[in-house]
């Protein structure tokens, strides 16, 4: 598995502020994995740690995963890649998540 983990984990904890301590009151997983995790000690952490914190966070467990694509051309021009767009809905709440897709629907409905 890819350390985009540790990035994303890093990225996730820095927009909300949390501490690895409060994550870890918050998901249960121990700060101590929380920690290798975050060092890249731990290069394939246990499943079950993955989606208690990706359920935290609202995104998917492979979300936390994935590298940054590559842009295409027309990602380019719009500024923003898919990958970007996906990253950036991933880290909705699923409330927001809701609003948007229903808006999605509304418009192209």
């Amino acid at each position: 598995m890819k350390l985009e983990i540790s990035k994303k984990l890093a990225k996730l904890m820095h927009e909300r502020q949390l501490s690895q301590s409060a994550l870890s009151r918050a998901t249960g997983v121990p700060q101590p994995t929380i920690n290798r995790i975050l060092s890249e000690v731990t290069r394939e952490p246990r499943r079950d740690s993955v989606v208690r914190i990706a359920n935290y966070f609202g995104v998917t467990p492979e979300s936390l995963y994935e590298a940054s694509s590559k842009k295409s051309k027309s990602d380019v021009n719009a500024g923003t890649t898919v990958e970007e767009l996906f990253d950036r809905i991933t880290s909705l709440s699923q409330a927001e998540r809701s609003e948007l897709f229903a808006k999605v629907a509304a418009t192209f409905n």
